[in-house]
């Protein structure tokens, strides 16, 4: 168990040094697609349907992250 504490205990360190690199700008990327993607699983999840207002925030996480990070798809 030790072993997974320690291992547990590194990623987070790394995750909380990655998050201090980013620009307010990204952090409010991630935490928002975070926070809708959470949403749009529990919806899915609870009524096995979607609401267009969670698909319109879908849309808007994902159009946030890819500019803030700079993600190329040409299928866009």
């Amino acid at each position: 168990m030790a072993s997974y504490e320690q291992k547990r205990k590194k990623v987070l360190e790394r995750a909380n040094k990655a998050r201090k690199s980013l620009s307010k700008e990204q952090l409010e990327a991630i935490d928002q697609a975070h926070e809708t993607l959470r949403d749009c699983l529990q919806m899915l999840y609870d009524c096995q349907d979607l609401y267009l207002s969670d698909v319109r925030k879908l849309d808007t996480a994902y159009w946030s992250l890819k500019n803030e990070f700079n993600l190329d798809n040409e299928q866009d």
